[in-house]
């Protein structure tokens, strides 16, 4: 490279300087990264604005104090959330914690104080002296803001919130801000509430927690292989047999089609367990037990496994949510979706130079002899504490058996869920708030699309566009039946005064969405039908009762209260415990049902035949219940669906 080439003001043509001015750029960037590593400072400079630093990441006093005073098998990221710290120069730190993980909570602010700002190297004065390149890098313009003010040197004040912590969607920021704090720290659940809607910096840190994956795999070998030998068993007898051949070639290979989920603390074991049932034992350590069952299953047994872990997005691989789970797993592609998850592990593995033989083993033990009879059976296999999460995924996928294991326990149990009870009672709520807004069927030429319509716009101002005057003639002209009581009790309260249906915007921490609340709204104020709001941080039969008047007690001289309620909190609230309420509580995809909104199989239309009853009792059981309000495919009643996702309130006119 020439003089003139680098040096722009050299004496040369006019043209020639704007063309070499560019390849200078190209080549400097290239010798700044390559020489790096023997400049001098280099050694201070982080490239990763997430990679934690060493005074952090090998401080052995910081090890030693977690390792003594925190459980061993639980990841806190006490690191990870010292440099999050340190890095956004946070003086008042908030900690959120579930109840499970509550007694750890003073321990880890101990440790946050003790250790954050204490161990920083001295502040560098000419760090931009020789980074014409780097100051360009957004993540060097960040680490340049926050030099230029004072370092601190402690935290003032640690804050734990002590307010009840169902899931991720109680991230309480706005208490933490009330609080005077500059961060929040949530513990135990995945990013739910987008960091760009929280009023303050927040960090999410699931707390991973390890367990005995070769126990657990254990366990799943073991009970289907002495099912399937129970099953041979009964049928050597059927037939007139006493000796049972194990070896015979009648009998056929029993192939189970595992559907691994689990907690978000759970997903490092939920995905090695996939592994592990599939054979795929090369990539993932393995005890002495669970290798001999793999070689087990592969020679003299009659049960192979075929694993995958399916996916709710935006969810991690395997996450559930109680109000959230992956549907359609009765129906889906398995084997396509396992070639998927083989090519995707293909992919890692030639990434990691190790293709050939991790290739090799992802088609081991999966694939039986033509001419023998396959049966296959598809199983959802659930790695949790409890049974909530656990009953998304039984409600979204009734005909699929459930086997969930307790990692605590060390147990594997089979679960049940009453779903034909389930949508019973759900059926009838939603039928009884149809009965009171006096809506029979719905014309066509009426119904909403909000399911299929074109385009982003939020249903608030789509719903508008419709002549008010037909909606509110639509509301007001229902004949009722004086068979029905409920019904003849709405004709005569709607005669007198108009119906009041409450919407309860759930306040512990980000339950409620403001934007499904204005979707709801709208849409209720587009049917001539009043509604009133109001804001509660957890609901309680009593307290609606205060606020409500059931069709037996209603006076239409106070106006009759609120007729029915529609909740925008967890789904999980209404499905559980709705039929506990005096009036009906709705979920927003049930409103959204009641009113037309969701043209859905016959086992959500609630029609007032009675031809009706005698059909619901025969539904087909594989239409689950959509478990769908953190889903990207979710409808408008869900939180990532189109603008919900923004969490703003929309006007929808008066």
């Amino acid at each position: 490279m020439t003089n003139s080439e680098v040096n722009p003001s050299s004496p040369s043509s006019s043209k020639p300087p704007s063309t070499t001015k560019r390849a200078p750029r190209i080549i400097r960037r290239k010798k700044k990264t390559s020489s790096a590593t023997s400049s001098s400072s280099s050694t201070t400079t982080i490239i990763d604005p997430n990679e934690i630093p060493p005074h952090i990441q090998n401080n052995t006093q910081l090890h030693h104090v977690i390792s003594t005073t925190l459980p061993p098998d639980y990841e806190f990221e006490i690191p990870k959330t010292i440099w999050r710290i340190e890095r956004s120069c946070a003086t008042s730190v908030a900690l959120q914690l579930p109840e499970g993980l509550t007694m750890y909570a003073s321990t880890i602010g101990d440790i946050l104080v003790k250790f954050a700002y204490r161990f920083q190297p001295p502040q560098e004065e000419n760090d931009n002296d020789n980074g014409e390149s780097s100051s360009k890098s957004k993540d060097r313009s960040n680490k340049d803001s926050s030099k230029s003010k004072p370092r601190p040197k402690e935290i003032k004040s640690l804050s734990i919130l002590g307010d009840v912590t169902y899931g991720a969607c109680c991230i309480d920021d706005l208490s933490a801000r009330a609080l005077g704090c500059d961060l929040l720290v949530h513990y135990g659940h995945s990013c739910l509430v987008p960091l760009t809607c929280t009023v303050i910096p927040c960090l999410y840190v699931f707390v991973e927690i390890r367990v005995d994956v070769g126990h657990l795999v254990e366990c799943v070998r073991l009970t289907f292989e002495e099912e399937e030998r129970l099953r041979r068993l009964e049928r050597q007898h059927g037939e007139g047999k006493e000796d049972v051949d194990e070896s015979s070639e009648a009998t056929p290979t029993r192939i189970i089609e595992a559907l691994c989920m689990g907690t978000v603390q759970f997903r490092s074991a939920v995905v090695e367990s996939s592994q592990r049932l599939n054979g795929d034992v090369n990539d993932v350590p393995s005890d002495s037990a669970s290798s001999s069952s793999s070689t087990n299953n592969t020679t003299n047994s009659r049960v192979l496994f075929q694993a995958i872990v399916p996916q709710a997005k935006p969810l991690s691989p395997g996450e559930v949510l109680g109000c959230t789970a992956p549907s359609g797993l009765a129906t889906m592609d398995f084997q396509a979706a396992l070639s998927k998850t083989r090519r995707r592990r293909a992919r890692k593995a030639a990434a990691a130079e190790d293709s050939t033989n991790n290739a090799s083993s992802t088609t081991t033990n999966l694939t039986p002899t033509e001419d023998e009879t396959i049966v296959r059976e598809r199983v959802m296999i659930f790695l949790a504490d409890g049974r909530f999460h656990l009953e998304a995924a039984m409600i979204s996928n009734p005909s699929l058996r459930a086997l969930r294991y307790d990692p605590y326990g060390k147990t594997l149990t089979e679960e049940k869920y009453e779903i034909v009870q389930m949508k019973r009672l759900r059926r009838e709520a939603i039928r009884s708030v149809r009965n009171i807004l006096g809506i029979r069927a719905i014309p066509p030429t009426r119904r909403v699309d909000v399911i299929g319509g074109s385009g982003g716009d939020d249903i608030a101002n789509s719903v508008l566009r419709q002549p008010m005057s037909s909606q509110l003639a639509m509301s007001s002209s229902k004949s009722q039946s004086p068979s029905d009581p409920s019904s003849s009790i709405s004709s005569s309260s709607s005669s007198s005064s108009p119906i009041t249906v409450g919407i309860i915007l759930g306040t512990l921490g980000r339950q409620g969405n403001p934007a499904i609340l204005s979707r709801i709204r709208s849409l209720l104020h587009s049917r001539g039908i009043r509604s009133v709001i109001v804001l509660l941080s957890e609901i309680f039969p009593k307290k609606l009762e205060m606020m409500s008047s059931s069709t037996i007690s209603s006076n239409p001289a106070n106006g009759g209260g609120v007729r029915a309620w529609v909740q925008i909190a967890c789904p999980r609230l209404s499905i559980d415990w709705g039929h506990h309420f005096c009036v009906p509580v709705l979920s927003p995809f049930e409103l959204f049902v009641a009113l037309g909104e969701v043209v859905g199989t016959s086992l959500w239309v609630a029609e007032d035949d009675d031809a009706e009853d005698a059909k619901e009792e025969k539904v087909d059981d594989t239409d689950g219940y959509p478990m769908d309000f953190y889903s990207k495919s979710g409808g408008p009643w869900a939180n990532y669906y189109e603008s919900n996702r923004e969490r703003k309130v929309v006007s929808y006119g008066t």
